[in-house]
C-alpha cells in the first residue's frame, strides 16, 4: 500500500467514513437510484438510503437532492465524485494486493536456535514444517542463547527457539518479548553401552558418586541446574567437564571416558551402538519454548509457521516425535 493509500485509509478512520460508504456513493451516483445501489451491494434500499444519509451527517455536506422520482448529484457530489471514485479504485486495487499477500503460500521463514536444540528438537521440528508448508523456506541461525535473544530482538529472526524460561529473568529484560512454551523434558545420562546402569529403567543421581562427567557448556543454564541437582542429591566427588558440542559428549562416552547428562530428546536424537540413554531419578526437567518480539506482528508466513510449531505439541506439552525415514 502506497503512502497516499495509507493516509487516505488512516482519514477515514478518523471521520468514521467506510470504505462501502464510499463505494455506495459512487453507485449511486452511477444509478441514481438506492433500489439499483442497493442491489448493487447486496443490500437494501432503505439500507442504502441510511447509508449516504450517514456519509452526509459525518461529512456535513448535501451529497444528493432526493425527490419521490429521482436522485441527483449536488454541486457538492459532483465535485467531489472523480476524487472518491478514484481513492475507492486506489483502496480496492491495495485491498485486492492484501488478499494476495495474506494467503501467499511462498516466503522465507527465519528461526534462531540455541546449538543444543539444533543438534536435537530442530530436525523434526523443520521436517513437520517442511512438509505442511513446502513453499515456505526456513532458514536457520545456530547460536548460542543469549546471541539467539539478540537476533530476535533485532528483527534479524522472527522467531527463536530456547530452552528454559524467562519468568524468573528481570522483566526489564523481558518486557519486549512473548514466550510461549512447547513442551517439558527430563534429563538423562548418556551412558556407554556396557556400562551395568544401561539396562536399567532410571539412574538415580546418587549413582554417579565419584563418575566423571561430560555436560554441554552453554549459556542456558543447564550446567547450574545438573550441578544443583548433583549437590541436592548426594552425588559427590564428581569430575565435572563442560565441552561446547552436544555431540562431543556422546563421543566422549562412546569412548567410554565418562558419563554424559543431557536432555531425554536430545539424548534420544544421538543415541547410537556405543551408548544408551537412561532417565535421571528424581526428575529434573528443562523447558522447551518459543519466542518472538512483542512489538512486532509476525509476516504472514512466519506466523504460519509459528502456529504449525505451538500445534504440534498437545495439551500436555510432549515433543514432537522424529519421523522416520
Amino acid at each position: 500500500m502506497t503512502r497516499s493509500q495509507t493516509d487516505a485509509v488512516q482519514g477515514l478512520k478518523a471521520s468514521g467514513v467506510s470504505l462501502q460508504q464510499l463505494r455506495l456513493f459512487v453507485i449511486l451516483a452511477q444509478h441514481r437510484s438506492f433500489t439499483q445501489a442497493g442491489n448493487a451491494l447486496g443490500v437494501t434500499q432503505s439500507a442504502a438510503s441510511r447509508s449516504i444519509r450517514e456519509l452526509e451527517d459525518l461529512l456535513e455536506m448535501r451529497l444528493f437532492d432526493r425527490t419521490t422520482r429521482q436522485v441527483a448529484l449536488t454541486d457538492t457530489g459532483r465535485a467531489l465524485l472523480p476524487r472518491i471514485a478514484l481513492l475507492v479504485d486506489e483502496l480496492e486495487v491495495a485491498l485486492r494486493f492484501g488478499r494476495q499477500v495474506s494467503t501467499a503460500e511462498n516466503g522465507v521463514v527465519s528461526i534462531a536456535s540455541s546449538s543444543s536444540l539444533v543438534a536435537s528438537v530442530l530436525p523434526a521440528l523443520l521436517s513437520s514444517c517442511r512438509a505442511s508448508y513446502p513453499n515456505i523456506a526456513l532458514t536457520l541461525h545456530d547460536a548460542p542463547q543469549g546471541r539467539v535473544l539478540e537476533l530476535v530482538r533485532a528483527g534479524d529472526a522472527d522467531m527463536g527457539l530456547l530452552t528454559g524460561s524467562l519468568d524468573d529473568s528481570n522483566p526489564d529484560d523481558i518486557c519486549d518479548l512473548s514466550t510461549q512454551t512447547l513442551f517439558s523434558e527430563s534429563l538423562c545420562a548418556i551412558l556407554p553401552a556396557r556400562h551395568t546402569l544401561a539396562s536399567h529403567a532410571t539412574v538415580r543421581w546418587r549413582d554417579l558418586i565419584g563418575a566423571s562427567l561430560f555436560l554441554l557448556d552453554d549459556d542456558t543454564s543447564s550446567f547450574d541446574v545438573i550441578a544443583r541437582a548433583l549437590d541436592e542429591h548426594g552425588a559427590s566427588n564428581i569430575r565435572l567437564q563442560r565441552l561446547t558440542q552436544a555431540a562431543s559428549v556422546v563421543q566422549m562416552v562412546a569412548a567410554g571416558l565418562g558419563i554424559g547428562i543431557q536432555p531425554m530428546h536430545a539424548g534420544a536424537a544421538s543415541a547410537q551402538a556405543l551408548v544408551q540413554p537412561v532417565p535421571l531419578w528424581p526428575p529434573v526437567t528443562r523447558t522447551v519454548a518459543l519466542v518472538r518480539r512483542k512489538s512486532r506482528t509476525l509476516p504472514v508466513q512466519a506466523a504460519r509457521i509459528w502456529t504449525h510449531v505451538v500445534s504440534s505439541y498437545d495439551e500436555e506439552h510432549k515433543p514432537l516425535q522424529i519421523a522416520n525415514a
